[in-house]
C-alpha cells in the first residue's frame, strides 16, 4: 500500500475544499464548483493510489467510484457525488458554461467534504 502518496492527493483535495470555500464566499460559484469536482476525484485517486494502482485520468467520478469498489466497499449516500462530474466541464469553458446556485453550490460542498471525509478515515487507518 502506497499509504503516503495517498497521504499526499488527500492533501491536495483538503486544498481544494479550502479555495471552493473561499471562492464561494466571494460569491463565485462556478469556480468553487469546479474546485469541489477535484476534491472529489483527488479523494477518490487516493484510495485507488493506496492500493498500489495508477488511477484513471480521468474527471468522471462515477468512474473513479467504479475502479474504488474494486478495492473497499463505497457507501451507498456518497454516490451522488458522480453529480459533480458535470463542474469539470460546464462552468470552464464558454461552449459548455452553465450557471451554478448558491443551493447548487452548497449541495456540492456537502457531499465533497463527505467523501474527502471517507477517504481520510480509509488513509488514515492505515499504519
Amino acid at each position: 500500500m502506497n499509504v503516503e502518496e495517498a497521504r499526499e492527493w488527500l492533501e491536495f483535495a483538503r486544498r481544494d475544499l479550502r479555495r471552493a470555500y473561499n471562492n464561494a464566499s466571494l460569491d463565485d460559484y462556478p469556480l468553487a464548483a469546479y474546485l469541489l469536482q477535484q476534491a472529489v476525484e483527488k479523494s477518490l485517486k487516493a484510495i485507488i493510489i493506496l492500493y498500489g494502482k495508477v488511477p484513471p485520468r480521468t474527471h468522471n467520478i462515477r468512474a473513479l467510484i467504479g475502479v474504488v469498489k474494486k478495492f473497499v466497499d463505497f457507501p451507498k449516500e456518497l454516490e451522488d457525488a458522480a453529480k459533480l462530474t458535470r463542474y469539470a466541464f460546464e462552468v470552464r469553458y464558454p461552449d459548455d458554461y452553465r450557471p451554478v446556485s448558491e443551493a447548487d453550490y452548497e449541495e456540492a460542498y456537502e457531499v465533497a467534504v463527505r467523501v474527502y471525509e471517507w477517504a481520510r478515515g480509509i488513509v488514515e487507518d492505515r499504519p
